[in-house]
């Protein structure tokens, strides 16, 4: 497998949590352990970047591994972790989520969010009319949609009017269409 050099961005504080999600593996890669992962982050690159992952398999505890080598595919990452030297092991890892901390989440431009910042989010709309809070992001191909228990909102800047993080709201634009009864 060939690999990228490892450069860890950021190194965290030693008590800081492991606990943002950024992919899923998916299944073993080849017969020396390697990995498929399913990225949860919109920089599958930065894989290349980090010395270690922590890996929570399923009903098991949470613990840091280190990243031998990391290789976007298409839409997936090609992992090497140590550790993992048959496909046996790469198989019993299947279904385990990879995570890092918050310190070396990638920097944001202006008017960018995470999804973990905008899930739970109160919406309104500029009529003062509440929708509930956001409690799923669709992921589509043009632009993610805002879920709440009462309306779809896309993202996107002419229904979006305020992102409030601090105060917990997201104001959207009043529209007819946008409440899930109205469609």
């Amino acid at each position: 497998m060939s690999s990228f050099p490892n450069r860890n961005s950021s190194v965290p504080d030693s008590n800081e949590p492991w606990d943002m999600l950024i992919g899923q593996i998916s299944a073993p890669q080849g017969l020396q352990g390697e990995l498929r992962v399913y990225p949860h982050t919109d920089f599958p690159e930065r894989f290349a970047d980090f010395d270690e992952v922590a890996l929570q398999p399923e009903r098991a505890p949470l613990r840091r591994v280190k990243i031998l080598g990391a290789q976007v595919q298409g839409q997936r990452i090609i992992l090497k972790l140590s550790g993992v030297e048959t496909r046996e092991q790469a198989e019993a890892l299947r279904g385990a989520r990879l995570y890092i901390p918050k310190s070396m989440m990638a920097p944001l431009g202006e008017d960018e969010y995470f999804h973990h910042q905008l899930l739970g989010l109160q919406v309104v709309t500029t009529a003062g009319e509440a929708l509930g809070p956001i409690i799923q992001i669709i992921v589509t191909g043009a632009n993610d949609v805002y879920e709440t228990p009462l309306a779809l909102i896309p993202a996107v800047k002419e229904f979006i009017r305020l992102v409030d993080v601090d105060n917990g709201r997201l104001v959207v634009e009043a529209r007819y269409g946008l409440k899930k009864d109205e469609r």
